[in-house]
């Protein structure tokens, strides 16, 4: 069985496998938040990055990066990775407390060189766009009937992704990303009556959305040679850059008008304006082992429309990183330990929802390994801890415990051993 083959089997067996688990819709685990828009916004481009607190506007080396297809040049092996995290959520609006834990899979990626040389890298993503996740009840009374009053929702968007990266003009890399997005959110209200007598209310609704957009990135990376300084070689700069898009929305629902009867209808179909985003990051290595790296991503959700009009939760966003990484060594015939990559980082978001007036911002702090596994082949670990939101003023206040899984698999692994082996 040749590469080609083997690389065609594992991205249809991929591909199904993450077919079902992003299915699961079913999890109602995450934060209150994401009942607004298009539910939590995914800032993950990869283990790494997570790790070190930043999306990798700038960061190159021998991983993919699922947002900025820029940074895929120096990819020097066939390289297949896939992502895994779980939460533990703990919220509170200052009197009621809860606590969910739940586990998603976000992802993977398929990153093939076709010319190292170049920088020509070709790469097939299936990843998180939004994640919708919820579940909230009330009890109170009307009239002294008392009643348990229900809020869920499930979903979120996916992305199928096809990229590539190339090296123009020496010190420039460029990469393009096509991307279809697509998914439902599934929400429902339930009014559940004490009395028996009295007629509960099930109402569900489903919006499957969908649509194209195209993002694309530049890093330069020839300061060395312009400012004739070795000291400058590893510095980078990148910015990145994605597309405004029109996604297609179909609304349908179902709605009991009797205690036997429901009613299953379409509701409505229109379009929802994605906003334009873009941002820039810088890092630098020095000595072969430190790497530092920041970078900055606004979106412009002041012209997000959903069915021709802006809801006033949704506002502009920002998101801001800085990190580092320590490998000690590089070198195969070092100890293990020290060719462990050990990270560190500090994020913050303002993110994009604003509600009782006002912003609902995040911090969070994260802290990573990555244990090689051979040549080719490492685990990368990290945990991250988020603080969001507020406990006064009608708002919730989210504290995150994240620990989060990636398996990159190299080159050797799509090839086959040898007789004497």
């Amino acid at each position: 069985m040749n590469l080609l083959t083997k690389i065609t089997i594992l991205i249809f067996a991929v591909l199904a496998f993450a077919s079902a688990s992003f299915g699961q819709v079913d999890k109602n685990g995450g934060s209150l938040y994401s009942i607004y828009g298009l539910g939590d916004l995914n800032y993950s481009a990869s283990n790494r990055t997570d790790a070190m607190g930043i999306l990798g506007l700038a960061l190159y080396g021998d991983y993919t990066n699922s947002l900025n297809p820029a940074s895929w040049t120096r990819i020097q092996s066939t390289i297949f990775s896939s992502k895994f995290s779980l939460d533990n959520i703990r919220s509170t609006d200052g009197i009621n407390n809860a606590e969910r834990t739940y586990g998603n899979f976000e992802g993977f990626n398929l990153s093939i060189p076709l010319n190292k040389g170049n920088g020509w890298i070709f790469d097939l993503g299936l990843n998180n766009y939004s994640l919708v996740n919820y579940d909230a009840r009330f009890s109170s009374s009307i009239e002294g009937e008392e009643y348990t009053q229900t809020y869920s929702g499930n979903g979120g968007l996916n992305r199928l992704s096809l990229g590539f990266s190339y090296i123009i003009f020496r010190h420039f890399s460029f990469g393009a990303q096509f991307n279809y997005a697509f998914g439902n959110i599934n929400k429902s209200l339930i009014i559940d009556f004490t009395n028996p007598a009295l007629f509960d209310t099930k109402n569900y609704t489903s919006n499957t959305i969908w649509g194209l957009y195209f993002n694309t990135g530049l890093i330069f990376h020839g300061f060395g040679k312009v400012f004739n300084n070795k000291k400058l070689d590893k510095l980078t700069l990148g910015v990145y850059f994605s597309t405004p898009a029109k996604f297609d929305s179909e609304i349908t629902g179902k709605f009991n008008r009797s205690v036997n009867n429901i009613d299953s209808l379409s509701i409505s179909e229109g379009n929802l304006d994605i906003p334009l985003s873009f941002g820039a990051g810088i890092s630098n290595e020095f000595n072969d082992k430190l790497i530092l790296a920041a970078d900055v991503l606004l979106q412009q959700w002041d012209n997000y429309k959903y069915y021709g009009s802006h809801p006033t939760e949704i506002k502009n966003n920002l998101r801001a990183g800085l990190g580092m990484e320590y490998t000690p060594s590089k070198k195969l015939e070092d100890s293990y330990l020290k060719r462990i990559s050990y990270r560190l980082g500090a994020s913050y978001t303002a993110d994009y929802l604003k509600i009782n007036n006002e912003n609902i911002n995040s911090i969070s702090l994260s802290a990573g390994l990555s244990l090689p596994i051979g040549r080719y082949n490492a685990l990368d670990l990290y945990f991250k801890y988020i603080t969001r939101g507020k406990s006064s003023n009608g708002l919730i206040k989210d504290d995150v415990f994240r620990f989060g899984a990636s398996v990159k698999i190299g080159e050797l692994w799509f090839l086959k051993p040898s007789e004497d082996f």
